[in-house]
């Protein structure tokens, strides 16, 4: 309703100001805002308030030229002037049917947008290191990601997800050496704690185990002469690609999937890390220090120079984003966006610099920083300690919780703040669990929808009338919500939050359920019944899309 009530400003706009000698084109864009209180109307603009710059003229003469055009249009109900000069529009309530039964005509396919006008975008999140199984804490990187994905589809952008393995560097050899410590100790030539730095779990001692009984003791000559640390690179290779099937289970349970899967690793073994590099030399944004080899990011805005070659000749991880993301904007893509954790906040500018230092815009890049999840049980917090090794993992929680769950609490607030999950609370069943409560809301309206067929009922029976009955101030607040999600979309894609669809499906929900506990649905009035069933019809045609961007089934039945 809003892009036709932007039409009637400017056309209202285009009247007064060729009347005053004023052209088209000099004319400022039509805002169009909702007011703060519903006394107010349906919507409101400060163009006038634009306008008497340009015009110099007072804004309330020329809001009162506006109210004078937009008065002859039918479909505006009250056009009035406030304070300074804002225009406020009520619409005709046939105006709010009609956009009902739009809405509910369009089925699926109502706020499928063509914002972001088939624009490639690759949407890279989770990328844990393959030395440990995901934790929650990645579960809620991966519940972000993956609805991220699904709304910039929904909004008309091209999109991707990838998967960037981290399998190179120290911490993979550090992973072969913890593996090859556990072996040992089954073979009893270790005893004692494992060693500092090491990775703990005892997903790596079942690894050990499941080793042994297959390969057998014959490893031990093979692969652990420890004098020059040969074979660290065999359990490095064991543990990691076992810990990636892990990986892929534990998101495949989650109901999240990749397109792409890319290896750190292989950017330096294929040389594309110092391809990158002798890009940067190229544009003089490299130099040498110490010994070392310095990006100059400083210039680009970052705090400081980076370092992208250590003295030793090591190559740092920064190096490799650098030739990682360059490759990325190679295969096409239009927009990167990043998801990383909190503790990465220092990371984006350096990162911005070096992807403006290869050509690129810096705005063609977003990173969206995950806050830490903390876990409680019916409000008590629940331990997870790094130290030893212990994590409550993804997989747990979700067997726990069920995956409807885990997805809709990790959205439940923004990403940038922290997230307490209760996982007592995330498995009631009752209107405190925010998942239930909107499952609930769908699954109520299948529950009408089916005592009404039973009993003959259809919605809208009568279109030539259809809406006459809609009239209670709590039912055009529905279809001002539901006219408002195609809004809301657009908005949750410019800005990059995925959150805003749970926020709305839980207000929409409230609506549904106040509604429903203060009026009957199927009445003795036919009419009444069949405005009232179309009504509620749309609603979970909404509440559906809206789980399904979530990832979230929609139940019939609860």
């Amino acid at each position: 309703m809003k892009k036709r009530v932007v039409r009637f400003v400017e056309k209202a706009v285009a009247v007064v100001a060729a009347a005053r000698g004023f052209k088209s084109s000099d004319l400022p864009e039509i805002g169009i805002e909702l007011p703060r209180e519903k006394a107010f109307g349906d919507f409101s603009s400060n163009i006038a308030m634009q306008l008497s710059g340009c015009w110099k003229d007072n804004p309330r003469a020329i809001g009162a030229a506006l109210k004078d055009e937009l008065d002859k249009e039918a479909d505006l109900a009250r056009v009035t002037i406030a304070g300074p000069g804002f225009i406020n529009m009520t619409l005709e309530l046939s105006c709010w049917h009609r956009r009902l039964q739009e809405i509910m005509g369009q089925g699926a396919d109502f706020a499928r947008l063509d914002y972001g006008r088939g624009r490639r975008v690759l949407v890279e999140f989770v990328s844990a290191n393959p030395t440990g199984p995901l934790h929650i804490g990645h579960g809620r990187g991966a519940a972000v990601g993956d609805v991220l994905a699904r709304l910039l589809k929904r909004t008309g952008f091209a999109v991707d997800r990838e998967y960037y393995v981290n399998d190179a560097g120290n911490q993979m050899m550090v992973l072969g050496r913890s593996l090859r410590w556990r072996y040992l100790e089954l073979l009893g030539r270790r005893q004692g704690e494992i060693p500092d730095g090491y990775y703990r779990g005892d997903y790596l001692l079942e690894m050990a185990k499941e080793l042994l009984a297959n390969q057998g003791a014959e490893l031990v000559a093979a692969n652990i002469d420890e004098e020059d640390e040969t074979g660290i690179e065999f359990f490095t290779k064991l543990a990691a690609d076992d810990i990636l099937v892990g990986i892929r289970d534990d998101l495949d349970l989650f109901g999240v999937e990749f397109e792409h899967w890319t290896s750190e690793k292989e950017f330096f073994t294929s040389g594309r890390v110092d391809a990158a590099l002798a890009d940067l030399k190229k544009t003089e944004v490299l130099y040498e220090e110490e010994g070392a080899v310095w990006f100059a990011s400083s210039r680009f805005g970052d705090e400081k120079d980076r370092v992208v070659v250590r003295a030793n000749g090591v190559k740092t991880y920064f190096a490799s984003d650098i030739a990682y993301h360059r490759e990325k904007y190679e295969r096409g893509y239009d927009l990167l966006i990043d998801i990383w954790g909190a503790d990465h906040h220092g990371y984006v500018p350096r990162l911005k610099a070096a992807i403006e230092a290869l050509g690129n815009e810096p705005e063609s890049f977003a990173a969206i920083l995950v806050q830490l999840v903390s876990l409680s049980r019916g409000g008590t917090p629940v331990a997870m300690s790094t130290r030893s090794g212990e994590f409550v993992t993804l997989e747990e929680v979700v067997k726990e919780v069920g995956k409807d769950a885990a997805r809709y609490f990790f959205l439940t607030r923004r990403s940038d703040s922290q997230l307490e999950f209760d996982l007592e609370l995330a498995k009631s069943r009752n209107n405190d669990n925010p998942v239930y409560y909107a499952q609930y809301a769908h699954a109520r309206i299948c529950s009408i929808l089916r005592k009404a067929k039973e009993e003959g009922l259809k919605p809208n029976p009568d279109k030539t009338s259809f809406g006459a009955s809609l009239i209670l101030p709590e039912e055009l607040d529905i279809i001002k919500k539901l006219d408002n999600f195609t809004a809301l979309l657009e908005s949750a894609a410019r800005t990059l939050e995925p959150h805003r669809i749970t926020y709305y499906l839980d207000e929409l929900a409230a609506q549904l359920h106040s509604y429903y506990n203060r009026n009957k649905v199927i009445t003795e009035d036919l009419q009444v019944s069949g405005d009232r069933l179309l009504l509620v019809d749309t609603i979970r045609q909404v509440i559906n899309i809206c789980l399904t961007l979530l990832g979230v089934s929609a139940p019939e039945k609860m």
